[in-house]
């Protein structure tokens, strides 16, 4: 509601004024759909000022932005175009979400995302991870520069290829700015990157606070007027006025003290002896709030997988290139799971058709604690074409999910499966577990041989950097900080189970130290980009890092032919550290 306020144009023609921008200008601007409103007065101020605009849209949106599948932003966008409201449309596209690629959508999410770029004509900027992301953005920019040179960079929204993190949302100042103070960046997007080439930069995030520090209504029960508001007035003096306004103030205050300074009243307010009580009284407020004030550090929850007590039949569906392996169940032989609560769980299950058998079917899962029925529940089965049987031909239906709570104590989960017809059904207990939020995040090197991204059995994803002996791994950091860097050795097919590799860190180009380790093939993750090579176990290497801006280099040392990925771990604090 805040955003959608057309003022919000007025605010973005006055940075534009502020940035010294002229007619002809280049500005290179990344929006999302998750502002359209932003979007729209961002547009009008472009036109109103002349400004000769290369515009990059991430399609997908927030929960209350363009997420209409049908009336996407470029949907939007062409709408003006057509009704010769704007001449401003976007010169490419990409998915957003995350990794700037729809990751967290489902494959029929990006399938729509894909049709509203190609019914609109607008050229994808496809990549294969974060990095490839901002990199074919940068490069689009400059190319489309021809020549010239940017006057300003504008962003809406988050989208994380032009911020380059979400920890980054801490540190990037909302408005116009026209320099970044030096930080622990974990990664630089396209707006630090601008930043860095000295060109003013409009981040247009943090909505509320913008239109609070600009006296714009918050969240209004009624349409604002284009026009209204603070940024439309300048607040001027009388001076002769004020000034006489002052004397007459300051005489009146001489006439009523000057008695009271005579007769010592100061000294006699000095002389009289303090009360203790205040004093208490702060001292237990600061020791109340130190007890109770939540920490910084805030618990999450996620979902992990329960493996069964005894191994069952499993069966292996393939869902978005990635192999998940499911428990079956029929009606008489439960899958059996032990679970310490007190705890949330979450059975997700899917039927799997059976020969020549199609058309909508239905099956009930029955969950049981410790030989009491909790749970039974009846689903229809409908197929879903993006999911497959592992290596097989046979339907499998969407995903079905049923809840339970259990109390607290060890427990034993019973789960059982009918079905209507001639397929079966398999499924997967989850359970929810709560820890801290890490306090350290991910850095990314300045310097590195590529991107690996490490795809675990579990389904879950980490990316690391890889690097090699004539290759080394490389990065700038200000102190004072205690790095993390996470190694695992590359196992191709020639190498036996279990190896030795070796490290030397230099800081500021002199030899820290050297690590030796010892490690093994880790078989339940693979690379994305790297099939045929496996990790190795992850080994530890803690870095100091002293007051100031140091150089880390971090070289393979033997086996000769050395390949080693890393992944570079910081404390929160120290992203706002600076030389």
């Amino acid at each position: 509601m805040t955003s959608l306020n057309p003022n919000f144009a007025g605010l973005l023609v006055q940075y534009f004024r502020q940035a010294g921008l002229q007619p002809g200008d280049k500005v290179a601007v990344a929006v999302s759909g998750s502002f359209p409103g932003i979007n729209i007065g961002l547009y009008a101020a472009l036109e109103t000022l002349q400004l000769d605009p290369v515009i990059i849209t991430s399609v997908g949106a927030s929960m209350w932005g363009a997420n209409n599948p049908d009336f996407t932003w470029l949907d939007m966008e062409k709408l003006f175009y057509n009704r010769d409201i704007f001449k401003t449309r976007s010169l490419a596209a990409t998915y957003g979400g995350g990794n700037d690629m729809g990751r967290g959508l489902s494959p029929s999410g990006r399938d729509l995302l894909q049709a509203a770029i190609d019914r609109n004509g607008i050229p994808l900027l496809p990549s294969d991870n974060i990095q490839d992301a901002i990199t074919k953005r940068q490069d689009f920019f400059l190319a489309q520069a021809q020549g010239k040179s940017f006057s300003a960079y504008v962003n809406v929204g988050g989208g994380v290829a032009s911020i380059g993190s979400s920890h980054n949302k801490l540190l990037l100042p909302a408005g116009l700015s026209y320099s970044l103070d030096a930080h622990n960046w974990p990664r630089k997007g396209n707006l630090i990157q601008f930043a860095d080439m000295g060109v003013p930069i409009i981040h247009v995030l943090g909505i509320a606070d913008l239109a609070r520090n600009h006296g714009l209504p918050i969240s209004p029960d009624y349409q604002p007027q284009p026009g209204e508001g603070e940024i439309f007035v300048r607040t001027m003096y009388r001076f002769p006025l004020a000034a006489a306004i002052l004397a007459v103030y300051c005489l009146l205050c001489m006439l009523v003290l000057a008695p009271e300074i005579r007769h010592g009243l100061f000294d006699r307010l000095g002389r009289k002896s303090a009360s203790p009580i205040l004093p208490v009284v702060c001292l237990l407020m600061t020791l109340g709030w130190a007890a109770f004030s939540p920490t910084a550090e805030a618990a999450t929850s996620r979902w992990v997988a329960v493996s069964p007590v005894e191994r069952q039949e499993e069966v292996c569906l393939n869902s978005s290139g990635l192999d998940f392996s499911y428990s079956r169940l029929d009606s008489i032989s439960p899958v059996i799971y032990q679970v310490n609560g007190p705890r949330h769980l979450k059975v997700v299950g899917r039927y799997l058709f059976g020969e020549n058998e199609s058309g909508r079917q239905s099956f009930t899962i029955t969950a049981l604690v410790d030989g009491q029925e909790v749970v039974r529940k009846t689903f229809a089965a409908n197929i879903h074409g993006e999911v497959t049987i592992c290596d097989l031909d046979g339907a499998v239906s969407v995903l079905r999910r049923a809840r339970l709570e259990i109390g607290k104590g060890k427990h034993e989960i019973s789960l059982l499966a009918t079905a209507d017809g001639s397929g079966f059904v398999a499924v997967r207990l989850f359970q929810e577990t709560r820890r801290k939020s890490s306090p350290t995040v991910s850095f990314q090197p300045q310097q590195f041989l590529e991107l690996a991204t490490l795809q675990f059995d579990s389904g879950n994803q980490s990316t690391y950097y890889r690097f090699e002996a004539g290759s080394p791994l490389a990065f700038s950091l200000n102190g004072p900080a205690t790095v993390q860097l996470f190694t695992r050795l590359d196992f191709d097919l020639t190498m036996n189970g279990t190896q030795e590799y070796g490290l030397e860190v230099l800081r500021d180009d002199v030899s820290w130290r050297t690590f030796q380790f010892h490690t093994a093939e880790l078989s339940t993750a693979h690379y994305l980009e790297r099939p045929e090579v496996l990790p190795g176990a992850r080994k530890k290497i803690s870095i100091d890092i002293p007051r100031g801006t140091h150089t880390i280099e971090v070289r393979c040392l033997r086996p000769a032919v050395c390949g080693v990925t890393a992944q570079i771990r910081i404390p929160r604090k120290a992203l706002e550290a600076r030389p």
